[in-house]
């Protein structure tokens, strides 16, 4: 057993404390047990003295016998001496050595003639060792005549308390020992349920909150006790909210459009959000716990990291990762001290706002052209001929043909750009009719018979028997074709142009599909945005207004179908139009 163990502890503690309560309880008793021994050995030879004392007054003669007088003292077991006023012996016992006649030193006996009597331990030269004395007086005729002194050895009366201290002795160690027993058992019995509370306290620490304490009392140890239950279930609930809270906060985290990054005052790691690895390419580079110096895909952050660390002030940037462009807002973290703890990075990919933007500049740049070149010719020409500059007619049929073909053009661009815009605004009415694909597929052949001869293109069409017709707007649905059927045609000189049909589910699906030069992966999501050019080095006159695909997009939407695209570089690019069945039910009803 460890003396620093609690039941140690307890133990000896127990047991020092007996072993004083016991030693000054038997330091009392042994002083108790002699004052008391004393007081009844004088007592008894102070009663036996006095009624020696009352036969030898009525009756002088019993102890001038030596028999009786030997008798006597043999019954208290002491010496007897009868002493006059001047101290001379006038009756003594055998046992004493002294005779009738002697004087005896006796300093009390003046008490005696005074009436008074006396008991005292003292050392008598005579007898050479400690005696206890106790004096009576003889009075006859109310006066004392003698004195009678009894003499016990003091000797067999400590034996006899040395007896009763021995005895009182080993019963108090007795005690000791059991008492010690006793406290020792008691000692490991009352640590059993701190013991079980402190394995529960280290389970609490190792995050097991099921175990409890079984409460047998209602003492300070079952509360104790109770206290740790109450204080498990309230750490099991915390810890539950908290891991709730905290799976909220991930799950968050996950789902956020914005890259998320936790780096705390040593430039450590702390979180990183899946959006984030996505935005700076760095799946498998970035762990929890590095270093932001030591990740080669966040060093552009580190300048703008330790600014808020020197300032401790929000601040933002852009930065370009590849072909991303990413805002970036840092703001500080705080203890509740106020203390900066970290930092909070903010990700958002601004690729698509940048493009949009590009595009709105190339949007306002294409519009701008578009009108200033025919509306620049058309005021040349007209100004030639209010000049006069050439009056044959044949160049003034000419100019005048050529103020009709920018007049042509610049409707075309202001209908495509209105036509667009009511299909954005959805202020369109469709007037739905099952159309046939195949007489649509021979009108378009015969309609660009001599545009497929002059750039070379083979028009097939593989129409599916059961998708043979399609529920739509004729003229928008024969808009969306020649949109599509026109753009090909500006792609696919010398090649192929497909239409096919197949059902789908819950409607019908055309592809049109060429053989043309195709288009950039990284253009595909923008080529229905208003005048996004995929080739940009094609020229207004083959290039059309770039509004085409986008009036083909909002048209097919408007019918409440889909449009998507499928392009690879050299091989040609197919567009797959889905149109459901819902505007054939709505023509029925």
């Amino acid at each position: 057993m460890a003396l620093k163990s609690i039941v140690a502890k307890l133990w000896l503690s127990i047991i020092l404390l007996l072993v004083v309560i016991i030693a000054i309880l038997g330091i009392g008793l042994f002083e108790l047990e002699e004052n008391f021994y004393y007081s009844q050995v004088t007592k008894n030879l102070t009663y036996q003295g006095e009624q020696i004392a009352d036969l030898y007054s009525r009756d002088p003669g019993i102890l001038k016998n030596d028999e009786e007088i030997n008798r006597f003292s043999q019954i208290v077991n002491s010496h007897i001496i009868v002493l006059n006023e001047k101290g001379i012996v006038q009756v003594c016992n055998a046992t004493t050595h002294i005779q009738p006649g002697e004087v005896f030193q006796e300093s009390e006996l003046s008490k005696i003639f005074k009436g008074e009597e006396i008991s005292k331990i003292g050392y008598y030269e005579h007898f050479d060792t400690q005696m206890l004395a106790i004096g009576i007086p003889v009075i006859r005729n109310n006066q004392v005549m003698e004195a009678l002194f009894i003499y016990a050895p003091v000797a067999p009366i400590s034996e006899t308390l040395n007896s009763l201290r021995n005895l009182v002795f080993w019963a108090l160690l007795g005690a000791i020992i059991l008492s010690s027993l006793l406290a020792f058992f008691l000692s490991r019995s009352l640590p059993k349920p701190l013991l079980r509370m402190n394995e529960i306290a280290l389970n609490l620490a190792r995050g097991d909150y099921s175990q409890r304490v079984t409460v047998k009392s209602g003492d300070e140890i079952g509360v104790l006790g109770a206290s740790l239950n109450y204080l498990s279930e309230q750490l099991k609930k915390n810890i539950s909210e908290l891991s709730n809270e905290k799976e909220k906060v991930e799950n968050i985290l996950i789902g956020m459009s914005d890259g998320v990054i936790s780096i705390d005052t040593r430039g450590k790691i702390l979180l990183i959000n899946p959006q984030a690895r996505y935005l700076l390419g760095c799946d498998e580079e970035v762990k929890e716990n590095s270093l932001l110096e030591n990740c080669p895909s966040l060093l552009h952050l580190n300048s703008l990291y330790l600014k808020v660390i020197e300032t401790t002030e929000s601040t933002k940037g852009e930065i370009s990762y590849g072909d991303k462009t990413l805002a970036v807002r840092l703001s500080p973290l705080f203890d509740m001290t106020g203390d900066l703890t970290g930092v909070i990075v903010v990700l958002q990919d601004m690729t698509r706002e940048f493009k949009l933007e590009q595009m709105r500049r190339d949007f306002v740049a294409n519009v701008s052209h578009e009108l200033r070149t025919p509306i620049s010719l058309i005021q040349g020409y007209a100004e030639a001929l209010e000049d006069h500059l050439d009056d044959s007619p044949d160049k003034q049929t000419q100019f005048i043909h050529t103020i009709m073909d920018e007049s042509n053009r610049l409707k075309r661009l202001v209908e495509d750009l209105l036509e667009l815009s009511r299909l954005q605004s959805g202020r369109i009415n469709l007037d739905a009719e099952q159309i046939n694909l195949t007489q649509v597929a021979e009108q378009i052949q015969t309609k660009y018979n001599q545009t497929f001869i002059q750039h070379q293109i083979e028009f097939i069409t593989k129409i599916n028997p059961d998708a043979g017709t399609v529920w739509a707007d004729r003229f928008r649905f024969e808009q969306i074709l020649i949109n599509l059927i026109d753009n090909g045609v500006r792609y696919a000189s010398g090649g192929t142009l497909t239409l096919t049909s197949e059902k789908a589910r819950n409607g019908i699906q055309i592809c049109l599909s060429d053989t043309g030069k195709g288009i950039p992966e990284e253009d595909l999501p923008y080529i229905f945005e208003r005048f996004y050019r995929a080739d940009k080095s094609r020229n207004r006159e083959t290039g059309g207004t770039g509004l085409g695909l986008s009036i083909v997009k909002n048209l097919v939407e408007a019918h409440g179908g889909g449009i998507a695209v499928e392009s690879r570089l050299g091989q040609g690019t197919k567009f797959r139009l889905y149109f459901p069945d819902s505007l054939k039910e709505q023509n029925q009803m």
